[in-house]
Order: structure tokens, then sequence, then C-alpha cells
């Protein structure tokens, strides 16, 4: 028996939710993958990027926080996920459960939000047990850098100027690039010159599951706030 969507890990501040675990995920591009969410325990998600309190605590390092260009839609999924963790609908889900919960399933690290702030040991016992991961972190610009390693193993460090993705290859990390022009060492996101979902391809999962020698992506920004990201990678 399959466990329910649940809580993975809370502090007085952030809440770490689960789902897609008891049905089937019905994102059209990452394809049927379980979704962990990162969140504000005390803010809801609108109201924290209406007042910049997403990118001091769940989206610090992201300059498209805060409205600035991130193509999530707060007040949708997020909310809903928020509001329904406040009515208790989500029990916890121990480690003793990651099998029954992970095996077989692929899963996406930050539907919304840092998955860094997921501590370590709980990523490696996700990753340990499920089919494949998917993960991105901006935050590794202000976390030393032992730590963005151990990160940078499992996730992709993100990047949105030149100077970033410099960085970022400095240290040899993959990274996941967003802008207009593309990086000649990287390979453009498979979703969008191939049409296959994140279920699908997997490449973004850092230096991990056989990772460590794949190019690193890179994506042109694009839909409803595309002009903003462009924007705030340029700032």
């Amino acid at each position: 028996m399959k466990l329910k969507n649940g809580i993975i890990h809370e502090t007085q501040k952030t809440i770490i939710i689960a789902t897609g675990i008891e049905r089937a995920s019905d994102n059209i591009k990452t394809g049927n993958m379980i979704q962990i969410w990162i969140m504000n325990k005390i803010i809801n998600p609108v109201e924290a990027v209406m007042t910049g309190a997403d990118a001091e605590t769940i989206c610090k390092g992201c300059p498209f926080a805060s409205g600035n260009g991130c193509y999530v839609n707060v007040g949708q999924a997020p909310l809903s996920i928020w509001r329904a963790y406040h009515r208790g609908a989500y029990d916890k889900i121990e480690p003793r459960d990651y099998k029954r919960a992970f095996t077989g399933r692929k899963v996406r690290f930050g539907a919304y939000g840092n998955p860094s702030m997921i501590p370590l040991s709980i990523v490696k016992a996700i990753a340990s047990t499920c089919a494949g991961w998917t993960g991105y972190f901006h935050d590794w610009q202000v976390m030393p850098k032992a730590k963005a390693d151990a990160y940078a193993r499992y996730f992709m460090v993100s990047t949105d100027t030149e100077k970033s993705r410099l960085h970022a290859e400095s240290n040899e990390w993959r990274y996941f690039h967003v802008s207009q022009d593309k990086p000649e060492n990287a390979r453009e996101c498979m979703a969008d010159s191939h049409k296959m979902t994140c279920e699908q391809c997997l490449l973004c999962a850092g230096l991990g599951n056989g990772k460590a020698r794949q190019k690193s992506i890179w994506i042109n920004p694009h839909g409803s706030t595309k002009k903003k990201a462009i924007a705030a990678g340029m700032a």
C-alpha cells in the first residue's frame, strides 16, 4: 500500500511537502513525477511574493523571485498546498516509509523553492530509493562552498548571468542556465529541443545518478514571464 501525499520535513519557518504520491501528477512539462514543494510555513505563497519574503527565505539567491520572472504561479498549486497543510491535510512521511513512497518513482526536488533547504540526509535517502530525480538551487551563491559542493552532487546549480555561469564552471558544477544566448558547451533543455518530459529526460540531476560527464543545460526564457526573466537576468 502506497503512502499519501505528506510532509517530509518542517521547521518553525519552513514546510517541505511531497505530492503526486497517491495519484499521478498531471504536470505536462515534468510528467508523472513526485513533486516536492518548499514553502514558507508562516506566510502564504502569494503574500510572500508580494512582500519579497520569498526572496529572503525559500527562494534566496534567485533573481526571478518576488514576481521578477519566476514561471511558478504561486496562486495555484503552491497556495492550494499551503492551505491544505494549514487545514491539517498532510501527515508526516517518515524516513522508514521512503521505500514505499518513492520506490519506482521519479522525483522533482523543488517544484517550488530551493531544494537545498531540504536536509542533505533526506535528499540522499530519497535519491537512493527513487528511480531518478531532478533539482535546481539558486542559493549556492550565498552558502559556504563545501555546502554548495554537497548539494551540487544532486542538483543543478541555477545560473542566469555569464558571471554566475562561469563561476559554476570554475567549480566543476553542472548548471541550468537561463538566458537568451546558449553557452557553447551547454545542451538545450530537452523539453524544448526534443519535446521530452523531465520524467523521460532526467538530465538535471547535478553530478549524481551517472550525470557527472553530461553537459550542463540551457533554456531560453519563455512564457508569460519571459520579459521579466530576461530583465532580471541582465540586472
